[in-house]
């Protein structure tokens, strides 16, 4: 989505190879088949949640993010299905609640707002709640990460799985 952010995250996490929907599989597969040999316990695969609160928007960065999440948790869909594992649709729950309140586009990723509600956080002692509402977010607390109105919505379906 970014060639920045990729550039980042590829250097920060010293990744051996470009990221693409290939790899995520072929880590996925061998993630959850290492879990499932290693314990007794039920493993579950979970879908990932969405960036932004715009799942219809036309911008073009929003709709990109939109597509590749939707894109790799169906990937999770599958490998869960393949690999015998529970499956916790995460994306699904949440993008169902957002569509019923829509939100903001996530237009852009940029570092510095991340770093400003992290010290709003940490050292302001603010709450995410109170970020999300200052940054005009419904699900998020800055586009990205979850407030506790979507941690809601995972706590639930994780309960759920647990529960099954």
């Amino acid at each position: 989505m970014s060639r920045k952010v990729r550039r980042f995250f590829t250097l920060w996490k010293r990744l051996p190879r470009r990221p693409s929907s290939d790899w995520f599989r072929e880590n996925l597969a061998e993630t959850a088949h290492r879990l499932k040999r290693g314990t007794a316990a039920d493993i579950g695969l979970c879908s990932l949640p969405p960036i932004g609160e715009a799942p219809d928007s036309d911008d073009r960065f929003q709709s990109e993010l939109n597509w590749r999440i939707e894109e790799y948790s169906a990937i999770g869909a599958a490998v869960a299905h393949e690999e015998r594992c529970g499956y916790v649709p995460l994306h699904e729950a949440i993008t169902e609640a957002v569509r019923a309140s829509p939100g903001r586009a996530f237009t852009a990723f940029n570092f510095l707002p991340f770093y400003r509600d992290a010290f709003r956080v940490l050292v302001l002692r603010q709450s995410p709640d109170d970020v999300a509402r200052r940054n005009g977010w419904l699900f998020h607390t800055d586009g990205v990460h979850l407030n506790s109105r979507a941690g809601l919505i995972v706590a639930d379906r994780i309960q759920k799985f647990v529960e099954a």
